[in-house]
């Protein structure tokens, strides 16, 4: 997955905030100083003194274990689904209230 739009490091960084723990030190250093830092790639590579095309390699590898544990468990996915379903059931809470106050108008 490219990392070059924003709905996609949105969605990396979602990945990595329920399954960074389960990626090595190394990784989880590497993603958090591109993801949640925002460093270059460049940067990362000299800060860890290596080359930017391992670090941009190593951000591609990580990103696809990722996807592989969402794949896998699918916790982003039941979050999403549970959301859309607390959002369905506020808004007919919401139409109750709004019928319950309708009603008490009347009486």
């Amino acid at each position: 997955m490219a990392l070059d739009t924003l709905q996609a490091r949105g969605r990396i960084l979602a990945l990595y905030e329920r399954y960074g723990a389960l990626l090595t030190q190394h990784q989880r250093e590497v993603l958090d100083l591109y993801l949640r830092s925002d460093w270059s790639l460049a940067e990362i590579a000299l800060h860890q003194g290596t080359s930017r095309a391992a670090v941009h390699d190593l951000v591609r590898r990580s990103t696809v274990v990722l996807q592989d544990y969402e794949k896998r468990l699918g916790l982003l996915a039941e979050s999403a689904r549970r959301r859309k379903v607390l959002d369905r059931l506020e808004r007919e809470i919401n139409a109750l209230r709004r019928r319950i106050v309708s009603l008490e108008a009347t009486v």
